[in-house]
């Protein structure tokens, strides 16, 4: 990763791996260029402490008052600023959980949250699973709102008769490996079953504006903030957390810089009270806060961040169907889930895009895991990353999550590489 491809530098390994939005960057870079006004006042001192500048929560709040149009006015005082959203999760882990406490999250989902939630609070995730749930036949019922009610309480009935205490249910909303989006109705499924249980309800909708036109789902789900939500008349409101972040819409994960929106000053004030080791530079929220205050200049970048990303998913998904590799059509965030089953067991091709299918059970799966990895290593050492899917939890192995959103000529060098990685796994079957 520290050396990374360029046409300048052809050894160099091409990064597919990580959930990264380059197609910006030159954008990005010009626009912080420009806002760097360094204020003593705001900006060397502590100025208004960890919880972040007044100037970002206030941008924040309109953001998500106008553009994740919450139904209840937020605003600066329900912002909490954090150094990216990993530390926003541990910081609601902290303060919700006692040690071995656990969270539901539903499978498959974004790897880091094991870390986020284990290090400091040692909360444990325990994932919701679908496969054995009725209605339950292909990845798309993930989304459906009658089998993720089952699939629930299938898990929190797990979690008890294994003695653990759950605490809060997390979701990806837009959904992360999947990419796509929760409709209103699942939502409120989730809200209604934390209601239920007396859990918290955390919605990380980091990829909220990272969505684009996929011509193959003709008529996606929109992305729905759970703010958006008459959610006061089905839960308590103190129960409710969204979280969000700089990184992926902004094309700046190393930034840092995300945060907690609630309205639980139980919360605030716990993370507030570790917020000295997580203090994000009010410099740095100053230029986000520029960000968003400057509509006109967001409205277009928002615009032609769409457009690329349709370009270069275009190009991926081409690459892939020209090899008869079949993948899960999404149409948000930065990263396809794609299908390598046929290369686990042989002669036998991939189920159709999306499809449960007969293929590699994650029990008792050593061997495809070590399969997975294999493969991986392979892709690594013709000079591109890739993810196995088996770090995402998922309960069907055999997929890999590849990163779309870097510039053309760098993702046209790494699809070659992954299509010259997956011959030699098939010559050597």
């Amino acid at each position: 990763m520290g050396n990374p491809w360029s046409p300048s530098n052809p050894s160099g390994t091409v990064i597919l791996r990580l959930a990264e939005n380059s197609l910006l960057h030159d954008e990005v870079v010009e626009f912080f260029n420009k806002q760097i006004n360094v204020q003593p006042a705001e900006h060397l001192t502590y100025c208004t402490g960890p919880r972040g500048s007044r100037r970002l929560r206030r941008a924040v709040a309109a953001l998500l008052n106008d553009d994740f149009q919450s139904k209840e006015i937020i605003t600066a005082d329900n912002i909490l600023i954090t150094p990216g959203v990993a530390s926003a999760i541990d910081g609601l882990a902290w303060s919700i959980c006692e040690d071995g406490d656990g969270i539901l999250v539903p499978q498959p989902f974004y790897n880091g949250f094991t870390v986020d939630l284990l290090n400091r609070s040692n909360a444990r995730v325990v994932g919701v699973t679908y496969r054995d749930i009725e209605g339950y036949s292909d990845l798309d019922d993930l989304f459906n709102p009658n089998v993720n009610a089952k699939a629930l309480e299938a898990a929190l009935c797990r979690a008890k008769s294994d003695g653990i205490t759950v605490k809060a249910l997390l979701i990806s909303n837009p959904h992360t490996p999947l990419g796509r989006c929760y409709p209103a109705e699942t939502l409120r499924v989730f809200i209604r079953f934390c209601a239920g249980n007396q859990l918290h309800f955390i919605s990380d909708e980091i990829y909220a504006k990272s969505l684009f036109a996929n011509p193959a789902i003709p008529s996606p789900v929109p992305f729905i903030s759970t703010l958006s939500l008459d959610y006061q008349s089905l839960i308590d409101p103190s129960l409710v957390h969204i979280l969000y972040g700089a990184s992926k819409d902004f094309c700046a994960n190393g930034i840092r810089l995300g945060l907690v929106c609630t309205k639980n000053e139980g919360i605030m004030g716990a993370m507030s009270s570790i917020g000295i080791f997580s203090w994000s530079p009010h410099l740095l929220q100053d230029i986000w806060a520029a960000m968003l205050e400057d509509r006109e200049w967001l409205e277009k970048f928002m615009t032609k961040k769409a457009e690329l990303m349709a370009e270069n998913y275009k190009i991926a998904t081409s690459f892939f169907s020209d090899r008869g590799i079949n993948y899960y059509d999404m149409n948000a965030g930065l990263f396809i889930w794609v299908d390598l089953r046929h290369l686990f067991v042989p002669n036998q091709a991939s189920q159709s895009s999306g499809s449960s299918g007969s293929g590699v059970q994650s029990s008792g799966t050593t061997f495809y895991q070590k399969r997975e990895l294999q493969i991986a290593d392979i892709c690594t050492k013709n000079g591109v990353l890739i993810a196995p899917g088996s770090v995402y939890v998922p309960e069907e192995l055999g997929w890999f999550r590849t990163t779309f959103t870097l510039q053309k000529v760098a993702l046209k060098e790494g699809l070659e590489r992954v299509w010259k990685s997956l011959k030699e796994v098939e010559f050597a079957q």
